[in-house]
């Protein structure tokens, strides 16, 4: 069965690309099915790799597999409904910049930073492989896979004791994940980027070690170079989550402790400078934080799918009405009230279904949020969250809102698989101890 399982989808692939060569005249089809032979060959190979060194190696490489077709798929509807953002810019870019390329030359305008970061890799793969906007479409969607894969990898690193099965179900399944990570864009390689950090910080909280150093190290970079706000958020909580890290080495315990903690804050520092430059936030002071959020809420309350956001600069515990907001909202009534799109209302009844199941799983969620004081990791997921949260209660528009969302979901999920299949009492307790030691 499990031969059958691996070999299938193979057989189809590659038939359907053989049918696609002969029977088409259009290049981009022809180059798009070589990406696609390209992808499904490797995936098999990662996937059976990844199967064979987990615990729950069957599940997974099923999770997996279903999460490549469907990501495939939600990739096609997004250009069957027009759904593709930003995509056509960076093909036109990328184009320019491959035909720069091809003439010899580096192209001097561009920026390493942001939006031009996502044109220059569309340009380099372009230059390599030759124009194809459904071929690397393909490309970005195994890379948001890839985040997701990154994401379990963590999970099942800092949380031996959780519930895998479900944390599968819901980062390599849940619509969010699968849609907005499935063009070309941001969303996909910050996802891998996080993945990749998170998979790091939970290696390195377990033991020091050369790997843990390299995926965090990467991932934070990915993060720097498209979206350094999230990796100022990321650097934030990864900086205060080390604090409570257990440390045994002695009578050198202290200076290691010390020499951490200056790294981090260095570190953290250098991200944070950086990310204030790149959204324009003329200072680091709350005043100027809470002015920036406010202009941006302004700015962003435009358009079918705008709100009135609740500010947090006159009355700090908006803050508390703004959680929901980022988690779940719009609520079906919500979209229903307002008339909005087809859209809307299936990202409302998601949104809603992520409720449902954190009221469900409210059991798994609270021994998450109560074992943070104790659990590195689990205390780096909540300032991440928390300041994820504050930061984009600056957006008042909720199809932003949707898109943004996938980058917070995977550590929240963490929250509701943190426990086991039967969350009791007893296993509350060992799952601490275990954290203790």
């Amino acid at each position: 069965m499990g031969s059958l399982l691996f070999v299938a989808p193979l057989m189809l692939v590659f038939a359907w690309t053989m049918g696609a060569i002969v029977a088409s005249n259009d290049v981009l089809i022809v180059r798009a099915s070589v990406y696609l032979s390209a992808i499904t060959v490797i995936s098999m190979m990662l996937f059976w790799m990844m199967a064979r060194s987990d615990s729950h190696g069957r599940p997974l490489l099923v999770f997996l597999m279903i999460s490549l077709m469907l990501k495939l798929t939600a990739m096609a509807f997004r250009f069957n409904v027009g759904l593709l953002a930003d995509a056509w810019q960076y093909d036109d870019a990328g184009v320019r910049l491959a035909g720069i390329l091809a003439s010899g030359r580096w192209p001097e305008e561009i920026s390493y930073g942001g939006s031009d970061v996502v044109r220059l890799l569309t340009g380099l793969v372009y230059f390599v492989t030759g124009e194809t906007i459904y071929g690397i479409s393909m490309l970005w969607a195994w890379f948001g896979l890839l985040g997701m894969l990154f994401f379990y990898k963590a999970f099942s690193t800092a949380f031996p004791g959780g519930n895998r099965r479900l944390y599968m179900a819901l980062v390599f399944l849940y619509p969010s994940m699968l849609l907005w990570t499935s063009s070309l864009g941001k969303d996909a390689l910050m996802v891998m980027a996080l993945g990749m950090a998170s998979y790091g910080l939970a290696r390195l909280q377990q033991r020091t070690e050369l790997v843990g150093v390299w995926w965090l190290g990467l991932g934070t970079f990915g993060m720097l170079m498209i979206r350094p706000h999230i990796a100022a958020i990321f650097a934030i909580a990864a900086g205060f989550s080390a604090l409570i890290r257990p440390i045994r080495a002695g009578l050198m315990t202290p200076v290691i402790r010390m020499a951490g903690l200056i790294l981090f804050v260095a570190v953290g520092a250098f991200v944070v400078q950086t990310a204030a430059g790149y959204i324009q936030l003329e200072g680091l002071a709350p005043e100027d934080v809470l002015g920036f959020i406010e202009t941006e809420q302004g700015l962003s309350e435009q358009g079918g799918s705008a709100f009135q956001q609740v500010s947090v600069r006159n009355n700090p515990l908006a803050y508390l009405v703004n959680v929901p907001t980022i988690l779940f909202r719009p609520f079906p009534w919500e979209a229903l009230r307002a008339n909005r799109s087809t859209f809307a209302l299936i990202a409302s009844l998601e949104g809603f279904g992520l409720l449902l199941l954190m009221l469900y799983r409210r059991r798994s969620v609270a021994a998450a949020l109560a074992a943070s004081p104790r659990n590195s990791f689990v205390l780096f997921t909540v300032i991440f969250a928390a300041l994820f949260i504050f930061i984009f209660s600056a957006i008042a528009n909720f199809g932003i809102l949707a898109r943004q969302r996938s980058t917070l979901l995977p550590l929240v999920f963490m929250w509701i698989a943190y426990l086991g299949s039967t969350p009791t009492f007893g296993h509350i307790m060992s799952g601490q101890a275990a954290h203790r030691r």
